[in-house]
């Protein structure tokens, strides 16, 4: 297989993808033109992107973040805190991780920002209600063998050294069947495992 690697497909498709290549490889969850919509003509919007770890939500924030790059993009982690969130001067902010904010951050943050779009393990419905912030929430549950060849299909197009390869027996559905089985939902297990199996 290393050799039909190597052949065929200018780096291995189950690898990282660049920030800028999401719009060939991902297969939205939402209508993307509706939630842009949202995001722009809503007074005060909380829209949560909501799941377990490996989900999806972090690539589907990137994409939405592609779509509406003219405002900024956090990438929070366990280290992070609020000062330079609550001293960004645009009223429409998106963030990665917003459970790495403690809740009355997270509280002072949804009173001084119109709209936020982030990606969180636990819903911020409550936060919302306190606060009457309408909140949109898009959930990263289950897995279909439909959607996980999709996704599979475009990335090995997108590795694909003529762009369109011959995607026949690459990996098939009962392969993808039993991955599924293994792995839930959890598409970032699955493409981890793939990767280090094609590597």
């Amino acid at each position: 297989m290393e050799g039909t690697m190597n052949t065929r497909f200018r780096h291995n498709p189950f690898s990282s993808i660049l920030k800028e290549e999401l719009e060939k490889t991902l297969v939205p969850r939402f209508n993307v033109d509706e939630l842009v919509q949202k995001i722009e003509n809503s007074d005060s919007l909380a829209v949560e992107f909501l799941g377990k770890q490996g989900r999806g939500k972090t690539t589907h924030l990137l994409y939405m973040h592609n779509q509406m790059n003219h405002f900024p993009l956090y990438m929070l982690n366990a280290k992070s805190n609020i000062t330079n969130l609550m001293h960004e001067e645009s009223k429409v902010i998106f963030i990665d991780s917003i459970h790495h904010l403690g809740a009355l951050n997270r509280i002072r943050l949804f009173k001084v920002k119109k709209t936020l779009v982030f990606t969180t393990h636990w819903t911020r419905k409550l936060e919302c209600m306190v606060l009457k912030k309408k909140l949109h929430t898009i959930k990263f549950k289950g897995i279909n063998l439909k959607l996980l060849k999709e996704i599979i299909d475009r990335r090995v197009t997108l590795a694909s050294k003529n762009g369109s390869p011959d995607k026949s027996g690459f990996v098939s559905d009962s392969e993808l069947e039993i991955l599924i089985k293994e792995f839930g939902d959890d598409y970032r297990g699955i493409l981890n495992h793939l990767y280090e199996r094609y590597q």
